[in-house]
């Protein structure tokens, strides 16, 4: 394979960029692979961009689909809600040994984490150390009073920054 000269290396000019020598005739490269000689007059070609056009997921149910995020993840349409802290609160005071409160803020994984806990202790309150783990939730509950307001605001902003993403806000 040989290459094209380079100017100031030592080596003799060559012609200028981007026209063909006599010996090598130009010769359109694959689309993506970038060519060294371009047809004359024009610009080097680099190939396709580096992303590819958006894609559609499978035809929604109202309207136009979702654009796909280019890593595949489904793009949101609608306006995220906030969430109300009379709501939160009552879930916290009422159902707050079941996790209600973090699953309502969109933490899943706390919500899961009370509502098992909560049911495994009162099941090992047969063998008494079940008391335990009920004494541990009760603190995690009186944790959650005091970092509500900030966890409520929290989500709210984040919403407020999806929806202002969306054009919404």
């Amino acid at each position: 394979m040989t290459f094209p000269p380079q100017h100031g290396f030592g080596g003799p000019a060559g012609p200028p960029h981007g026209q063909p020598t006599p010996q090598q005739p130009w010769v359109p490269q694959p689309q993506g692979a970038p060519s060294w000689t371009s047809p004359p007059g024009q610009a080097p070609h680099y190939g396709a961009a580096a992303y590819p056009a958006p894609q559609y997921s499978a035809p929604a149910q109202y309207g136009t689909p979702a654009p796909l995020h280019p890593y595949g993840v489904q793009m949101p349409q609608l306006p995220m809600a906030y969430k109300d802290s009379t709501a939160v609160w009552l879930l916290w005071f009422f159902l707050g040994a079941f996790g209600a409160h973090h699953f309502y803020l969109g933490r899943t994984k706390w919500g899961v984490a009370y509502a098992v806990g909560f049911v495994v202790s009162w099941v090992l309150t047969l063998a008494i150390i079940g008391f335990l783990g009920l004494i541990a939730l009760f603190v995690l509950w009186i944790i959650d009073a005091a970092k509500m307001s900030e966890r409520l605001q929290q989500y709210n902003a984040y919403a407020y920054g999806v929806n202002r993403s969306l054009g919404l806000a």
